[in-house]
């Protein structure tokens, strides 16, 4: 057990920034991890913010030696339960996965042979049957699982007025019932970020069950809520009908925009083999039922029955690994189905390339509480058709067309004109480069940031 038994950060430290679920995050870069790489690397520009873990009931440091894997993409926090004892004969055995965690500090800290010799039996472990080990990246470099005794430090010594700021998946990876005990101890202010309330309003784009720890957790979290920031308009509504529902004081609810990474100034690296630039539609987003990859397959089909994509040679590509309930595309996919191309785990440098030589984009979603891919696609000048979600459309303003994400006909219209009609994409590419204005992320996240620890306004 560390001990709070000093405050390494000295008395300027007001913000605590909660980065677990990145921390805990191994595989590509999806919204909410981005959001909190972001948010983490404005907070180590602050002389007034403290990086946090929930562990064991704890908020703890983040040890500096381990901060740039454990904050990057190159290494996650050691995502490892500990498992029930073991009975009979097998308590004589090691459990395998207490042996893999072994093996892999031995890999992380030891001299090269032995670290070598290490990692050789951790693959030989491994192999034997499917586990949830995080081992590579999407360019295959080896993914550091750092054990906790190693990555993080002391628990974090609160003060009367801390705030602490959750961006996170909390409902995955937080402790509510932690926070609450911390906050009543300390007398902190508590800051959330809720991306959405999907689980809840939309249980049925989710497995059974998830609704309800859901919102678990947004019941033992908004009562100890001072601020929750919300990035559209109509999860603030959805926010507000939730604590009405369930009686509980709503918090101040603030709305402030995520970022954007900036196009780079030149593309590196070819596309992904059978891509032409300029000759394919783009849609970024893990696969899972809200996000229209369903719709957009039947809208697809409908334009191979006019041969139009035949005719010039043009591709949809779906970027995004495999999510849940989604076992009819994932077999359609895996079957074939010509002109469309799924690329499951590519890491930033593609996905720049990626955008690079699309010829536009695509974001059918049902409903979101921001959408990331919009801004990607505008920022870089590429043309969008949108769906008609309210968060999606409150972004998308009047530079996109917005249609109804379950009308695969009205899809395939819209694809087939800009593919047909050249002056018409060109023209929609123009009006995006001269009207598009958003915040990057730098800027984003140091507005984020303020935002947690800016006094409570007026009602």
């Amino acid at each position: 057990m560390t001990r709070p038994d000093r405050d390494p950060f000295g008395a300027r430290r007001s913000l605590v920034l909660d980065v677990s679920g990145l921390l805990r995050w191994s595989g590509p870069a999806v919204g909410i991890a981005r959001t909190e790489h972001a948010l983490a690397q404005a907070a180590l520009l602050r002389g007034d913010t403290v990086l946090a873990c929930w562990h064991e009931g704890r908020l703890r440091t983040i040890d500096p030696a381990w901060r740039d894997v454990l904050l990057g993409w190159s290494g996650t926090l050691d995502p490892h339960r500990p498992q029930p004892p073991r009975t009979g004969w097998r308590r004589a055995i090691p459990g395998r996965q207490p042996a893999i965690a072994a093996l892999e500090r031995l890999r992380l800290t030891a001299s090269v042979p032995v670290a070598a010799a290490a990692g050789l039996a951790q693959r030989a472990i491994l192999a034997v049957r499917p586990h949830g080990f995080a081992v590579h990246d999407g360019r295959r470099n080896r993914v550091a699982n750092v054990p906790p005794s190693l990555g993080l430090g002391a628990e974090i010594r609160l003060r009367p007025g801390d705030t602490v700021f959750s961006a996170g998946n909390g409902w995955f990876w937080g402790d509510a019932g932690g926070l609450r005990a911390l906050r009543h101890r300390h007398r902190l202010r508590t800051v959330v970020l809720c991306y959405d309330l999907l689980p809840i309003t939309h249980p049925e784009l989710f497995q059974p069950g998830v609704d309800a720890s859901f919102a678990a957790y947004w019941r033992a979290t908004l009562p100890v809520t001072d601020r929750c920031i919300v990035t559209a308009a109509c999860i603030a509504q959805d926010l507000r009908r939730f604590c009405a529902s369930e009686e509980i004081a709503t918090p101040e609810i603030v709305q402030l925009p995520l970022g954007y990474d900036p196009a780079p100034t030149a593309i590196t690296g070819p596309l992904p083999h059978g891509l032409a630039a300029g000759r394919y539609a783009l849609l970024v987003g893990t696969i899972e039922p809200r996000k229209g990859h369903a719709m957009l397959l039947r809208a697809w089909q409908i334009l191979l029955e006019r041969g139009v994509p035949q005719a010039s040679g043009f591709c949809m590509v779906f970027v995004g690994r495999p999510g849940w309930m989604v076992e009819p595309v994932l077999a359609a996919l895996a079957a074939g189905i010509p002109g469309i191309v799924h690329l499951p785990g590519v890491d930033d440098a593609v996905l720049g390339t990626l955008y690079g030589h699309a010829a536009f984009c695509l974001y059918p979603s049902l409903y979101e509480g921001f959408g990331l891919p919009v801004i990607e696609a505008f920022a870089r000048g590429l043309p969008l058709i949108a769906s008609t979600a309210p968060a999606v459309q409150e972004l998308a303003a009047d530079l996109a067309p917005c249609l109804d994400p379950t009308d695969a006909t009205a899809w395939a219209a819209a694809i087939e004109h800009w593919i047909t009609q050249p002056a018409a994409l060109a023209t929609a590419a123009e009006t995006i480069r001269r009207r598009f204005s958003h915040p990057d992320w730098p800027t984003a996240a140091a507005a984020l940031l303020q935002e947690a620890v800016s006094p409570a306004r007026e009602a």
